[in-house]
């Protein structure tokens, strides 16, 4: 019980924060190589008004293209993510017979108790709470699932070039931690992959992918 309580204070508290300002940094690694880097630094104010500025590197081929970018928008409208895309979602299948309906219920409903059950929970000295996940620890059928979501993100964008060259993931581990300070507002969330994929010829290449979130309140 403390883990849903928990969870459900932090995502109550992240969702009702006005102004947020953040930063994200990701690095990709190929065959100990770096393939791919990006950083986001993001804010949003009271007003909904959200200012993003984004630079990245990717190696293609043995050459590095660089961009940098500024974008600048307004929250506005019907929201998109979260319980009105849940309900949207479950309003736009109604015609799906009830037997399939209630099947992918209860299939989401063991997903996420699968997470839950394998969720750690440590207080720290400071008053922060550290939410952390091992996918080593999380129940085969999760495991399938993202190696799946994997192979269809690599079909989508074969030129990638995290996995270009690759066939298909054979292996994923890795590591979720997250921070929440004593407000039960995230500070820190890191997430830390590695894993192996086919590539022609019997060929073998490792990956690796470091991706942290920062937020300043």
């Amino acid at each position: 019980m403390k883990k849903i309580k928990l969870l459900y204070d932090v995502a109550r508290t992240m969702r009702n924060m006005e102004k947020i300002d953040g930063l994200i940094t990701v690095g990709v690694m190929k065959d100990q190589e770096a393939v791919f880097s990006m950083r986001n630094k993001f804010e949003k104010d009271q007003a909904g008004k959200v200012k993003a500025n984004v630079s990245s590197k990717m190696n293609m081929n043995g050459e590095d293209l660089i961009r940098e970018s500024t974008t600048e928008f307004t929250l506005t409208g019907d929201c998109h993510h979260g319980p009105c895309r849940m309900w949207k979602s479950l309003h736009d299948h109604h015609c799906t017979t009830g037997r399939r309906r209630m099947k992918g219920v209860f299939h989401r409903i063991s997903l996420v108790l699968g997470i839950l059950s394998s969720l750690k929970v440590e207080d720290q000295p400071n008053g922060a709470t550290e939410i952390s996940l091992n996918l080593n620890d999380v129940p085969d059928e999760i495991k399938t699932m993202l190696l799946e979501k994997m192979q269809q993100m690599h079909a989508g964008h074969p030129d990638c070039c995290c996995m270009q060259g690759c066939q298909n993931v054979e292996m994923l581990n890795g590591l979720v931690v997250a921070t929440a300070n004593e407000k039960h507002a995230i500070d820190k969330l890191t997430v830390n992959l590695n894993g192996r994929a086919h590539a022609a010829e019997n060929k073998v290449h490792t990956l690796a992918a470091d991706v942290e979130l920062q937020f300043s309140w």
